[in-house]
């Protein structure tokens, strides 16, 4: 992002939303996408109806926000509202004009909720292990017996099956790695392998995968880095699909979509349903969509026991990454799911 380049030090940052609920390293990250602009008084920051690309966040001066009935709120740099991103909508709501000489923090949108996405995933495994015995069974039929496949249409399994690839592994070998970009979904023909993250600077052994598990899911619907290394204990096999055959028959199929209309419906025909925010607190707290309870992301598999299975989940974030990954981990655990679409008035 090229603006101007002032040096901004991390405990600028470190307050604000939702970079106060990241780790150092991450909002390293983000900044890295990140920019800072000096502003005279009466510059326009951006304009009513806009679609920008960046959040805004008023570290210095101030700024006037005009509706449109051109009635004014003002903004001032250091008071609660600044801790978020101005106007954060698509496309704006208002427009944004300096009253005074500013600074702004520009951040690059896709990425943050990349880093999102990747920091709120972090905390799970890569994998749901199967049962006890497992180890005894054929990799089909426990892939067959999963939660996640019981919501892929039938005329899918076949192309399903048909798209996986055989890969022979060794004892030691890296099959995926913490940090990297994922391209393959795993599943566990034959053999043992140990999933390690890093902990405090260590690897840790966080599970072990037998014959059936698979993994690899995460990062290819977040479309975020992997979260875990895996690497074999013993010789074995691997199936794998690649990420287009992935989303094509096992992503696509289960996800469901619905607009604010259709929301609208389905609230009137007294379904159970309930609207969950996979937003980290202090984002939602600033900016929540009535009616809805805020489950993050990073500890939506630590409700699964305490969500009824009766119930019809309606996942959104401000992104589109964790409201997929969100609804992805609900699906798969067996919870009717659907994603909320962004609107432009709407807070995903």
């Amino acid at each position: 992002m090229s603006e101007d380049q002032f040096p901004l030090h991390i405990d600028r940052v470190r307050k604000l939303s939702p970079f106060n609920d990241l780790s150092d390293s991450h909002i390293r990250e983000i900044l890295k996408h990140s920019a800072t602009k000096s502003l005279a008084s009466g510059k326009m920051l951006f304009k009513r109806g806009e679609n920008s690309k960046v959040c805004y966040y008023l570290l210095e001066g101030a700024i006037d926000l005009l509706n449109e009935s051109f009635e004014i709120s003002a903004l001032h740099a250091d008071t609660p509202a600044t801790l978020h991103p101005i106007d954060n909508q698509l496309p704006h709501q208002l427009s944004a004009v300096t009253t005074g000489k500013s600074l702004v923090l520009m951040v690059d949108k896709n990425h943050m909720d990349i880093v999102l996405t990747w920091d709120q995933a972090g905390n799970y495994l890569v994998t749901d292990l199967a049962s006890e015995g497992s180890i005894e069974r054929d990799w089909m039929t426990c892939l067959l017996e999963s939660s996640l496949m019981a919501q892929v249409p039938p005329a899918n399994i076949q192309q399903l099956f048909v798209a996986f690839h055989q890969k022979s592994v060794k004892e030691g070998d890296t099959i995926v790695q913490e940090g990297q970009h994922g391209d393959q979904f795993y599943v566990l023909e034959s053999g043992q392998a140990n999933v390690l993250q890093s902990i405090a600077g260590q690897q840790k052994i966080v599970a072990q995968l037998s014959v059936g598990n698979y993994f690899g899911e995460e990062a290819l619907v977040g479309n975020t880095t992997r979260n875990a290394s895996i690497i074999m204990t013993s010789n074995g096999s691997l199936m794998y699909l690649t990420k287009e055959d992935f989303k094509r028959l096992l992503q696509e199929p289960v996800q469901q979509f619905i607009d604010h209309s259709e929301l609208d419906v389905l609230l009137g025909k007294n379904r159970s349903i309930c609207l969950v925010d996979v937003r980290l607190p202090g984002e939602y707290k600033f900016d929540k969509l009535d009616g809805s309870i805020n489950i993050p992301l990073n500890q939506l598999r630590d409700k699964f026991a305490s969500l009824s299975k009766d119930s019809t989940y309606i996942i959104f974030c401000d992104g589109g990454r964790r409201s997929e990954l969100g609804a992805y981990l609900l699906t798969e655990a067996g919870f009717d799911t659907k994603i909320l679409k962004k609107t432009p008035s709407a807070v995903c």
